[in-house]
C-alpha cells in the first residue's frame, strides 16, 4: 500500500471516528427506551451474569418484551465496565464499529475488485484504490451511516460484520486461512440485528456461486477442504444458535410487525414497500419515515450529489458488466426484502441500513466515471472549474447535513427520541426521599427502563421486582408498559388521573403536560430544546399543607 493511499485512508477513518464521537452523549438528542433498557440489560449482565429478568446471559435479551438480538447488548458490556453506565458509554460500541466499518468497506472494495479490468480497457490499481477510498469517504460522511452510528442502534452493526465477513472470505479464497475468519464475522452477524439473519446467509449463498471457480481451486488442496469444512462448521454452528434463539423468543419482534397477518394483501404490500425502498425519494428527498432512530425525516439517507453518480454507475454497467459489482448488485437488492416484509409507517431506514455500505460503493464507482467524463470531455481549465464547482457542491452538502443535524434536529425530534429523562431523573434524585410514592405515567414509553438506567439501580433488586412484571405474557400483552399498573420500589407506572392522585399524601406525580389541568402548579418543568414542554412534576395538593 503506497504511502499516499495510507494517508489519504488514515484521514478518512479520523474523519469517520470525528463524525461519530464528538459530543456523543448529546447527540442524538435524547436517549431512546430500547438504548436506556439495552443499556441497562448490560450493567445487569456485568454486575450479575443475568439481565434484569433474572436470565443467565440471555441469547435473547428480554428488555419489556421484544425479545432483542445479544450483540449490541454484549458489545456494551465492556463498555460499561469502564466508563460506567451513561449515555456515552453505552453508544461507544456502535460508534467505534460504525467508523471502522469505514475500513471494512476499503478491505472489501480492493479485495473484490482485485485484477479487475476498467470499463475502457485499463487495468484496475489504480481504479480500485480509488473505489476503495471514495467508497470509504462516501460511508464516512454518509447522514444514513453517521445518524445510526452515533445511536446505539443494533441496526447499524451489520454496516461492519457484513463488509468485513465478506472481505475474509474472498480473502480466504486466494489465501484458504483466512476462510475461517469470515465465517466467524458472518456469524457474529446473525446476531446484530433481525434484517441482518435473512440477508446474510442470502449473500453467502450469491458469494459461493460468484466465487465458484476460486473455491474449486481451493477444494483441490488438502489444507483449503479442511478450511473450508471448517468454516462452514463455524457458520453452521452459528446458524443452529440463531435457529434456536427463534424458537425461544427471537422470532417474536418479526412476528409482531411482519406483514403476513395481511392475507392476501400481503403480496401487494410487499412489493409496495419493497420499490419503496429503492425509490428515489427514499435515497433522496423523503429519507427515513421516522426519527425514532436518529434520522431526520424529509431528508434522503444519500445526498442529492449522489444521484449522478449512481446514474453514471447503472449506465456504465449497463453498457458493460463487471461481474465484480454481482455481489455489491446482490447485496443492494436482497437488502430491502426484510424491511418489506414488515408493517409501519413505512421507509424505514434503520430496517433497510444493511443495504449500507453497498449503495455508497456503488456510488462511489459512478462517481469515479464522472469526474474521468468530465476530464475528457471538458477543455483542461473548464474541466478543472467544474471539478472544482462539483466539489464545492459536495463540501457544502456535507456540511448542511451537519447543521442540520447538530443545529436544527434536535428541536424537531427530540419528541421521540425521549428526551427530557436524563434532566427529570437528575431532579428527582434530590427530592425523592422526601416522598413515599413517585408515579410515572405510562403515556411515556417503557419509563421502567429509564428509572433503572438513570438510578443505575441495584440489578439483584431488580431482578425480584420483574417477577411481578411478567403478568404482561398472563394477560395476552406484548410489553411491559402496557400493565395497568406495576411498580420499582416506590416508582409506580400507570395512568395519571389528576382529580383523584392530587389528593394522595407525600406523592409526586410526573407526566406530560396534557395529563394535568392548565392551571396545575408544577414543581418542575422538564422543556424540549424548542421550549416546548415535555415533562411535568406535579406534588399533589397533601404535601403543601
Amino acid at each position: 500500500m503506497a504511502k499516499k493511499e495510507i494517508l489519504v485512508l488514515s484521514l478518512i477513518i479520523l474523519l469517520a471516528f470525528g463524525l461519530r464521537l464528538v459530543a456523543l452523549g448529546q447527540y442524538p438528542a435524547g436517549f431512546t427506551a430500547d438504548e436506556a433498557a439495552q443499556g441497562y440489560t448490560a450493567y445487569s449482565i456485568l454486575k450479575t451474569g443475568k439481565d434484569e429478568w433474572g436470565v443467565n446471559f440471555p441469547l435473547n435479551p428480554r428488555s419489556f418484551g421484544d425479545y432483542k438480538l445479544p450483540l449490541q447488548t454484549y458489545l456494551m458490556i465492556p463498555s460499561i465496565a469502564i466508563f460506567g453506565l451513561n449515555e456515552w458509554a453505552v453508544r461507544l460500541p456502535n460508534a467505534i464499529l460504525g467508523s471502522l466499518g469505514v475500513l471494512g468497506i476499503y478491505l472489501l472494495v480492493k479485495e473484490l475488485f482485485a485484477n479487475s479490468v476498467h470499463p475502457k480497457g485499463v487495468h484496475s490499481d489504480t481504479l480500485r484504490v480509488s473505489l476503495g477510498l471514495f467508497s470509504s469517504f462516501l460511508l464516512a460522511i454518509s447522514p444514513w451511516h453517521i445518524s445510526l452510528s452515533r445511536g446505539a442502534f443494533e441496526a447499524n452493526l451489520t454496516t461492519f460484520f457484513l463488509p468485513m465477513g465478506m472481505y475474509w472470505f474472498l480473502r480466504g479464497l486466494r489465501e484458504s486461512k483466512y476462510l475461517p475468519l469470515g465465517s466467524i464475522f458472518f456469524g457474529f452477524n446473525l446476531f446484530s440485528y433481525h434484517a441482518a439473519r435473512l440477508v446474510t446467509p442470502l449473500l453467502g449463498v450469491v458469494l459461493v456461486v460468484w466465487g465458484r471457480e476460486r473455491m474449486i481451486r481451493v477444494i483441490g488442496k488438502r489444507r483449503g477442504r479442511r478450511e473450508i469444512i471448517l468454516g462452514g462448521v463455524i457458520f453452521g454452528l452459528f446458524l443452529v444458535l440463531a435457529f434456536y434463539s427463534t424458537l425461544i423468543g427471537g422470532g417474536t419482534r418479526a412476528a409482531d410487525i411482519g406483514i403476513f397477518s395481511a392475507g392476501l394483501k400481503a403480496p401487494k404490500i410487499f412489493i409496495d414497500n419493497y420499490l419503496s425502498y429503492l425509490s428515489p425519494q427514499f435515497f433522496f428527498t423523503q429519507g427515513a419515515g421516522e426519527a425514532t432512530y436518529g434520522m431526520i425525516p424529509g431528508r434522503g439517507v444519500l445526498y442529492l450529489f449522489e444521484l449522478p453518480f449512481l446514474v453514471f454507475a447503472f449506465m456504465s454497467l449497463a453498457k458493460k458488466w463487471d461481474k465484480r459489482f454481482s455481489p455489491i448488485l446482490a447485496w443492494i437488492l436482497l437488502a430491502p426484502i426484510p424491511a418489506a416484509l414488515s408493517l409501519g409507517v413505512g421507509y424505514h431506514a434503520n430496517r433497510v441500513a444493511v443495504m449500507m455500505p453497498a449503495i455508497q460503493t456503488l456510488s462511489a464507482y459512478g462517481g469515479i466515471l464522472l469526474w474521468e467524463r468530465v476530464k475528457e470531455g471538458l477543455e483542461g481549465r473548464i474541466s478543472h472549474i467544474v471539478q472544482l464547482l462539483y466539489c464545492s457542491i459536495v463540501i457544502l452538502s456535507f456540511l448542511a447535513f451537519l447543521k442540520t443535524y447538530f443545529f436544527i434536529a434536535p428541536k424537531i425530534t427530540a419528541p421521540v427520541v425521549a428526551y427530557g429523562w436524563k434532566e427529570t431523573m437528575a431532579y428527582l434524585a434530590g427530592i425523592e426521599d422526601d416522598y413515599q410514592k413517585i408515579i410515572v405515567s405510562r403515556k411515556f414509553s417503557e419509563p421502567q427502563a429509564f428509572v433503572a438506567f438513570y438510578k443505575k439501580w441495584e440489578p439483584e433488586d431488580f431482578q425480584k421486582q420483574t417477577k411481578d412484571w411478567l403478568r404482561y405474557e398472563k394477560e395476552s400483552l406484548k410489553f411491559v408498559d402496557q400493565l395497568g399498573k406495576y411498580n420499582l420500589g416506590k416508582y409506580e407506572f400507570r395512568n395519571i388521573d389528576f382529580s383523584k392522585d392530587k389528593d394522595l399524601r407525600k406523592t409526586l406525580l410526573v407526566g406530560k403536560p396534557e395529563e394535568f389541568p392548565a392551571d396545575t402548579s408544577v414543581q418542575k418543568m422538564i422543556v424540549y430544546p424548542d421550549g416546548e414542554r415535555a415533562f411535568w412534576i406535579v406534588e399533589t395538593k397533601e404535601d403543601k399543607r
